[in-house]
């Protein structure tokens, strides 16, 4: 199942009104200092190490938007909270961006999605490496009635639960779901592929965990920009963002930390 939630905004068209919008301030604008929350648990989008600056497919993604245009800057890199969290700093302002996040009624309410993707996400099931049950929908996934495990506020719970899917989202710690499933808490853990090779490698836990092989879905993330930020935030990140993924940069960044371009669905 795919879902793409901005696909009925044509995005050359929604780019051109927030730019026509942001004329007034484009002329002289000086430096625009945006502040940002990162996402806990999620590498490689979000990657933080004691005493090192953060790193991953976000961070790569706001320094290649400062250089194309050098008038925003991004602050807060380093803060590193739950989705929850993220949620409730953009309603309130505290923080004006939040990158690569699916669209979801509340995000609408409280922030504007730029337009373009900056990738795609596809959910996929890990499992115990003995794990036999074939699944190639969440429908099969429901049939199971099995415990799946997932990572709090996760923005797909509901969709999960509203399929018959009983759902384990305790922790927003997604090395302890992945641990989970193997000390029997669990059988599958539902996550972005991305995040699950991340894991699964950096645990060492081949031979122990596997994917199965069903892509369940697939969600266009989105820079979101606080209907708090400046005006001329959302105009000027649509235009670099859009330059980005003309020019095949966003697509190289998804690259270097997946093995793979991210623009769309796989073949295989």
């Amino acid at each position: 199942m795919k879902i793409f939630p901005l696909a009925a905004l044509d995005p050359m068209r929604a780019a051109s009104a927030l730019l026509l919008a942001a004329l007034p301030f484009m002329a002289g604008a000086a430096d625009l200092v945006l502040r940002v929350t990162g996402q806990e648990s999620l590498p490689p989008k979000w990657i933080q190490q004691d005493g090192s600056a953060s790193t991953g497919v976000c961070p790569d993604i706001l320094a290649a938007i400062s250089r194309i245009e050098p008038r925003i800057r991004f602050t807060g890199l380093d803060d590193i909270r739950s989705a929850l969290v993220i949620e409730q700093n953009l309603r309130l302002g505290n923080a004006d961006i939040a990158c690569a996040l699916v669209s979801t009624p509340l995000r609408r309410h409280i922030a504007i999605a730029i337009p373009q993707p900056l990738y795609i996400s596809r959910q996929r099931l890990a499992a115990a490496a003995d794990d036999t049950a074939e699944i190639n929908s969440l429908d099969d996934l429901a049939r199971l009635n099995a415990l799946v495990t997932t990572s709090r506020g996760a923005a797909y719970i509901d969709q999960l639960r509203a399929r018959g899917i009983t759902v384990d989202d305790s922790t927003g710690s997604n090395v302890t779901n992945l641990r989970k499933i193997l000390a029997g808490h669990g059988r599958y853990f539902y996550m972005n592929e991305l995040t699950l090779h991340w894991l699964i490698r950096e645990q060492k836990l081949q031979g122990k965990v596997k994917l199965v092989p069903a892509i369940l879905q697939e969600d266009s993330m989105f820079l979101w920009v606080s209907k708090k930020a400046p005006p001329q935030a959302a105009p000027l990140l649509a235009a670099a963002v859009r330059k980005l993924s003309d020019s095949g940069e966003l697509a190289r960044i998804y690259a270097r930390w997946s093995g793979e371009s991210g623009v769309g669905p796989r073949s295989d």
